[in-house]
């Protein structure tokens, strides 16, 4: 039996959910709202639709099949929300004719559909954008209901706009050609140009049927548009097809009829695609019996993806549904592109793929979704130049699909060394790494021609972007160029690769880590800031510096005070972390040679917007520095959709950007793009993060902390390929039990010797024997002796590797032997409450040493 908690937001939101999943039940993935919701985004793998400020007539329609077009009538993408597509109007009764006011209606939303319901003209009004599984359209729903006492006669009219703009280009294309069918009043406007890829718009009716319409825009009346024409005229539509010898602006405009009594209703059913012309009539044929059908699946589909594999739960409703829609998230944000469903980013903009966002999604689905990590990975490589040099992007453009490959400047390459790194450690799938280590070994090598010198990065841009024109060392880069380094070396151990260049990355890493340090720390600022190429400091506060924490690139001290920095500087404590600070941007834009105010305004954009993973950043900075009650509050407040549903203009969103300006409580926190692709993915890795999953280069370990609310967390980790599930339980902060399928193990790191595990047990509690915590290699076989009070295993990695090893124990060591040789020094000793951190350093002498610790 199912509980359902009835929970109502401060926004007015009402949510649906259950704790505990147990088979498929809409209603837990629904948000309902009677308070606007600034912009919708939503869709399937071939259509998406953008609507604004909770009114049910579309913005925008991006098709992706057969090549990605648009319908976007904007002519100031800031100020889209004020250019619609389409128009509904009636006529009951006796009334004159009117269109839809203007007015909130109650959304009722889920990450693959929205509805809209209102009232005007004595009528319930509902209108749902509902998208197919394998055919490329959506299906709109008009359901309308005389909600007076008496028999009325409705006329409705429809207008959607047919005009395409052409991807990347955004090229407008206003001369096609029409063709109507009677079957399923169909209106086909085909554009027979290489730009939109042959492509035809159709708009086929399979409820009410349509007494009249029309294709074409212009009017003869002398009337401005055809809006007015139909406000103004008793007379049917003018059935006007556009000639291909006479092309001409298009429309699809229906006038539909209908006598109700009262509390009846009908419904008009306009299923609305995107096919190459040649197909058009196929396409519809089918869609025309078979719509439902595909529309049910598409649900079924998310709703399984979403529902019946529980990533992370909890027990705490906030975080669990969020989970539920993040889930959502990274199945519905992927799209057609020449002949494959992709990630893209977002569901109604953007519609090209980026290696960029499909990556950082990826740094958490390597936990739940070895699958997809691998689709993806072969996708990029399929995409690389003869070097190997992975993309940037891939796009339709014109005239053919068009590649932007990764150069020096590319974060992408570093992105792709940690990802590959990371499917290794989570599958342990050499054959496929195999494949892929000649495109890593090319990122490498392209991206470290950027290192100056100095031993640090440089980079013409500023942080984590790609704008701005200003060539110098910089944090961001450096930091993820010493771990991307440290990655490589961790795979090509495990392949047996280029093993004489392991010791050299091994030192390059470690002196561009003390570069990082001596020359971009400020001690003044207490923070990683960046150089000009003129040699002048750039003294902005970046979130990109916050990964050195999460890295564990500082020491302790500096640790605490870069987080310091980033709380007094970067948090807004209602949205979160700022891009940077000072917001001065578009004061520098000569200087940093920006095209123009491209940076945004303050406290817009990259001049000091807030974005999802500078949030992410700022939790994992607070979990490096053992703040997990702040972060859990931080994740609540800002990274939820009932923390971010109940902030400034807060509204359903796992977003790309909200502007951050307090000045301006009209602008304070609105969002663009609500449902972004990689926002689900930083959701997901900074939960894994806090409930104590950690990964360094060499191993997958766990640190478990269960928030005060809550009584134990259970989570899905891929091990050796396999979905195992991870039950933490317990009090305290140290373990007094780690279990792999109910053995004991004295070991908080998972040892690479335990094969097809099922379940781990972490139970949190009085730490009463010793158990390995960290080490920077792989672990092999561990165990403890009881009775002669000794800790045996081995670790594996490369010789001459610094192994950096700390154990958790209530007792003091006695001995160490490594390989049956005594170690005397580099042992040290600090006591927290009851406990000893045992941390031991040493030169690797083999690739794999045997370690024999005995405690007193």
């Amino acid at each position: 039996m199912k509980l359902k908690i009835l929970s109502f937001f401060t926004v007015s939101l009402i949510i649906l959910m259950t704790p505990r999943i147990n088979g498929q039940d809409k209603n837990l993935l629904t948000i309902e709202s009677t308070k606007e919701v600034g912009q919708i985004e939503v869709g399937g793998p071939y259509v998406g639709i953008e609507i604004h400020k909770s009114f049910p007539l579309l913005n925008r329609i991006s098709f992706y099949y057969p090549v990605a077009n648009s319908i976007d009538i904007s002519e100031d993408y800031w100020k889209r929300e004020n250019f619609r597509i389409m128009n509904v109007g009636l006529k009951v009764g006796d009334s004159p004719k009117e269109f839809l006011k203007h007015q909130i209606y109650k959304v009722s939303q889920t990450p693959y559909s929205v509805s809209f319901t209102g009232n005007d003209f004595d009528s319930e009004i509902k209108i749902k954008y509902e998208f197919c599984k394998h055919q490329p359209a959506m299906v709109i729903t008009y359901e309308i209901t005389n909600t007076s006492d008496v028999v009325k006669e409705y006329e409705a009219y429809t207008r959607l706009e047919t005009t395409l703009r052409t991807s990347h280009t955004y090229k407008i294309i206003d001369s096609p050609y029409t063709e109507y069918e009677d079957y399923g009043s169909i209106i086909r406007t085909n554009f027979p140009f290489v730009e939109t890829g042959d492509a035809q718009v159709f708009v086929l009716n399979a409820g009410l049927k349509p007494s009249s319409f029309t294709t074409k825009k212009e009017m003869n009346s002398g009337l401005t548009n055809l809006d007015d024409w139909w406000l103004n005229s008793d007379e049917s539509l003018p059935k006007k097809i556009i000639p291909k010898e006479k092309f001409s602006e298009p429309v699809a405009a229906y006038i539909y009829k209908k006598t109700l009594e009262p509390k009846a209703s009908f419904k008009i059913i306009q299923i609305v695609g995107s096919s190459l012309i040649s197909e058009g009539k196929v396409k519809t044929d089918y869609l025309m019996k078979n719509y439902q059908n595909e529309v049910d699946e598409y649900e079924k589909y998310i709703l399984q993806e979403s529902l019946d594999e529980n990533v992370i739960v909890t027990g705490n409703k906030d975080i669990d549904f969020t989970s539920r829609w993040s889930k959502a998230v990274l199945t519905t944000n992927a799209h057609y592109l020449n002949g494959q469903i992709v990630p893209m980013p977002a569901q109604a903009e953007y519609n090209f793929y980026f290696t960029h966002d499909a990556l950082l999604t990826d740094l958490a689905a390597v936990n739940f979704d070895l699958d997809r990590v691998k689709n993806d990975l072969k996708f990029i490589i399929s995409l690389a130049d003869s070097n190997k040099t992975i993309p940037h992007a891939y796009y339709w453009k014109d005239t053919t699909y068009k590649t932007e490959f990764a150069g020096t400047e590319n974060w992408n390459h570093f992105w792709f060394t940690l990802v590959c790194s990371r499917y290794l450690r989570h599958s342990g799938d050499s054959t496929f790494l195999n494949q892929l280590y000649p495109y890593i070994n090319q990122s490498i090598k392209t991206a470290m021609k950027n290192k100056g010198e100095d031993d640090l990065m440089w980079s013409f841009r500023p942080d984590w972007w790609d704008i701005g024109n200003n060539y110098g060392p910089r944090a961001y880069m450096t930091i993820l160029a010493i771990r991307a380094l440290r990655e490589f070396n961790y795979v090509s151990t495990i392949l047996q690769k280029d093993l004489s260049e392991i010791k050299f990355y091994d030192e390059l890493a470690n002196q561009m880590n003390k570069k990082l340090v001596d020359t971009l720390w400020n001690n003044k600022l207490n923070y990683l800031t960046n150089y000009f190429e003129d040699g002048k400091e750039d003294q902005h506060i970046y979130m990109g510096s916050l990964l050195a924490l999460h890295f564990n690139l500082l020491d302790d001290d500096k640790n605490l005070k870069l987080i310091t920095t980033a709380k007094e500087k970067l948090l807004d404590e209602k949205l979160g972390i700022y891009t940077l600070f000072p917001m001065d941007l578009h004061l520098l834009i000569d200087y940093m040679k920006f095209a123009g105010n491209e940076a945004g305004e303050p406290y817009h954009y990259a001049n000091g917007g807030i974005w999802p993973h500078g949030n992410s950043w700022y939790a994992l900075s607070l979990i490096s520095n053992g703040l997990n009650d702040d972060a859990f509050k931080f994740i609540k407040k800002t990274m939820t959709l009932n923390g971010i549903m109940n902030s400034p203009n807060g509204q359903p969103a796992l977003y790309e950007y909200r502007i951050s300006d307090k000045n301006n409580p009209v602008l304070y926190g609105k969002i663009d793009k609500p449902q972004f692709l990689w926002a689900g993915g930083w959701y997901f890795y900074t939960l894994y993060n806090l409930f104590g999953v950690r990964e360094n280069e060499w191993n997958i370990s766990f640190s478990p902390f269960i928030p005060g609310e809550m009584d134990s967390v259970q989570l899905t980790a891929t091990i050796n390929g396999d979905l195992v599930l991870v039950d933490i339980s317990g009090e305290g902060n140290t373990l007094s039990s780690v279990q792999f399928d109910e053995i004991e193990i004295p070991s908080a790191i998972v040892p690479n010797n335990m094969k097809s595990i099922k379940k781990i047990s972490l139970k949190l509690g009085e730490t009463k024997s010793p158990y390995l915590n960290s080490v920077n290699a792989i672990v092999i076989s561990p165990k403890f002796d009881f009775k002669n009070r000794t800790l045996e295993f081995d670790l594996e990695s490369f010789e001459d590797h610094i192994i950096e090893l700390q154990i958790i124990s209530p007792t003091e060591v006695k001995n160490v032997l490594i390989n049956g040789n005594s170690l005397s020094n580099g042992i040290t000793e600090s006591r927290k409450s009851n406990l000893l951190e045992i941390n031991i350093s040493h030169k690797s002498e083999l690739k794999r040493n045997h370690y024999s610790i005995k405690f007193k």
